[in-house]
């Protein structure tokens, strides 16, 4: 089983991760579209997972006033729990680096999967979208 990491590099590309988050957080997680899909007001870097050449997960990044945050991570439900979420955040973490403030808004029920990669939690829980989350930074 390869799974590869890989930047956005096209449009074609791009659409595709859009398709992935549309299944996961607007049909799946029933998010609205107007809050999901902010990609043309926001300054991203997207990244995508390939697992024997398909797509099958997403994520981006970007630069905020609080330092870089990881944001948008979506695998395609029949692919989840094979470490595929795992990669994708190991991928940007080794990529932006130790000395970058780097931190993410954690849907509540997968604190203990980021705790496991190293980010801690820190202020308190808050919502977003109608969903309880925790912003947490990378140690």
């Amino acid at each position: 089983m390869g799974i590869n990491i890989k930047f956005v590099d096209n449009e074609e590309e791009l659409d595709i991760c859009l398709s992935i988050r549309r299944k996961v957080f607007i049909e799946e997680q029933e998010i609205p579209e107007e809050i999901e899909m902010d990609d043309a007001s926001v300054s991203a870097v997207s990244i995508y997972a390939l697992l024997n050449k398909e797509y099958v997960g997403t994520a981006r990044y970007r630069e905020t006033e609080s330092g870089i945050k990881l944001e948008r991570f979506a695998v395609l439900s029949e692919y989840r729990s094979l470490g595929i979420g795992r990669d994708l955040v190991q991928f940007m973490v080794d990529h932006l680096g130790k000395s970058k403030n780097i931190y993410l808004h954690a849907q509540e029920e997968v604190v203990d999967f980021y705790l496991l990669l190293g980010f801690e939690k820190v202020d308190d829980r808050f919502y977003e979208a109608g969903i309880p989350h925790w912003k947490m930074i990378k140690k």
